[in-house]
């Protein structure tokens, strides 16, 4: 059997190892983890809560039934937060009550006018779930408030709304076994 030259063996060899360490560096290399918008909302544990507009109530509902999880720590600042929850309400119904006065080009006198107008219009409560950390909306949702005349029963259905986005937003972190 005929011996291969020292510089082609040294060669064979470091060919062979190199071959080995890249095999080690792409093993290294994996490709990142993609985290879902699911995978996000399971691992937060954190929470900054805020409303950005309407009424208060709808705040103080979700918060009051999301403290009752106890899964979530409520944090005072976004930056400490895993999670940012914004709650809006639109539409709020009330009543507008103006009144004018012009000179009448009849008389000369000054005549006061007073108009009342109801708005009516249907309130919603919109609940928005943001990663802190890129911004990107995780999950939202809107509900509709029953309409009412009286003010107890707005806020009454103010909260029943409430409770029932807190209820959507629980079913999508533990879906029940359906």
């Amino acid at each position: 059997m005929r011996k291969l030259p020292a510089f082609l063996f040294t060669g064979f060899l470091v060919l062979l190892t190199s071959g080995f360490s890249g095999l080690g560096q792409q093993a290294a290399q994996k490709k990142p983890l993609i985290e879902t918008p699911s995978m996000r909302l399971a691992a937060a544990r954190n929470v900054f809560i805020t409303r950005t507009h309407g009424n208060r109530i709808p705040l103080d509902v979700i918060r009051s039934t999301m403290e009752g999880w106890e899964r979530f720590t409520f944090v005072e600042t976004p930056d400490r937060a895993d999670l940012i929850i914004e709650i809006s309400s639109t539409g709020d119904s009330g009543v507008q009550v103006s009144s004018s006065s012009n000179v009448s080009p009849e008389t000369g006198k000054e005549e006061k006018s007073n108009s009342t107008r109801k708005d009516i219009s249907p309130t919603d409560i919109k609940m928005t779930v943001f990663d802190s950390r890129n911004k990107r909306p995780l999950w939202a949702a809107t509900e509709s408030v029953k309409f009412a005349v009286k003010e107890k029963g707005k806020e009454n259905n103010l909260v029943e709304a409430a409770e029932r986005l807190a209820s959507k937003f629980h079913d999508r972190l533990e879906p029940s076994g359906k």
